[in-house]
């Protein structure tokens, strides 16, 4: 189910409902009334959406472009939680508990935002309760994914986060086809954000690939011109030669 718009700008904004993962299974009726609670609003790239410490009172719904979820490490530096994209869900946990926000939000790109109001996403969590199972899998997935990311962290080294992380990353971009090239939007200093290294690490790491033949270095973006090398062993060896293996990420970021 979709419906299509157009906004004063010319902007086209199409509301694929269907496409979220709330509301996965639920009737019709459940789809009408969701629709008809969201306002959806264009963002500009660098937009905050929300920043630390604002009041939680709407949850959002990302129908196109990229936001990045950050919070304030103990230094006061950036930290990169995750990239939100097209059909997630992000702002909900500081709403549903009634806090201030914990974390910021910003685009990382033009973007399309379908908005609800807390106390209408409660009203239809209560109207249509197979919805609250729908956000708590949501949630569960998240949270695994944090825990992943925080393993990941730890146990591997800068150059393998990396990797783990551009592999990731080529998921979000549209039309990207297995085994060509594609270019990834991200700055060097958010990819060393994403996986909780500095920038100096997350730099030479890219390098040793860029020397592999694996990806070339853009303005604010990164092209990958061989994706399946990326978990070849050929790379892993070359990393092998270049960077002795560390057990404990933290401890060379």
């Amino acid at each position: 189910m979709h419906r299509s718009t157009e906004t004063a700008d010319g902007f086209p904004q199409f509301l694929f409902t269907g496409r979220y993962k709330l509301l996965s299974g639920v009737s019709q009726s459940a789809v009408h009334c969701f629709t008809a609670m969201m306002r959806t609003t264009k963002r500009r790239r660098g937009e905050w959406i929300f920043v630390l410490g604002d009041p939680a009172d709407s949850i959002y719904f990302l129908q196109a472009g990229r936001i990045k979820i950050t919070a304030l490490g103990e230094h006061g530096h950036e930290v990169l939680h995750e990239i939100i994209g097209p059909s997630e869900i992000f702002g909900d946990t500081s709403t549903i508990l009634g806090i201030p926000r914990t974390t910021s939000a910003q685009a990382l790109e033009p973007s399309l935002l379908c908005e609800m109001g807390r106390k209408d996403f409660e009203s239809l969590l209560t109207m249509y309760p197979e919805m609250s199972l729908q956000l708590l899998k949501s949630v569960g997935l998240r949270l695994k994914k944090s825990e992943a990311h925080l393993l990941n962290v730890i146990c591997n080294d800068v150059s393998t986060r990396v990797r783990e992380a551009l592999l990731e990353l080529i998921d979000f971009e549209p039309g990207a086809e297995p085994n060509r090239p594609v270019r990834i939007r991200i700055t060097q200093q958010d990819l060393a954000n994403l996986i909780g290294a500095s920038r100096q690490k997350t730099s030479q790491a890219l390098k040793e690939l860029e020397d592999l033949g694996v990806l070339r270095l853009r303005y604010r973006s990164i092209l990958v011109t061989e994706p399946h090398k990326l978990r070849s062993d050929p790379v892993l060896e070359g990393y092998r030669e270049r960077t002795p293996w560390r057990s404990v990420g933290p401890l060379n970021v």
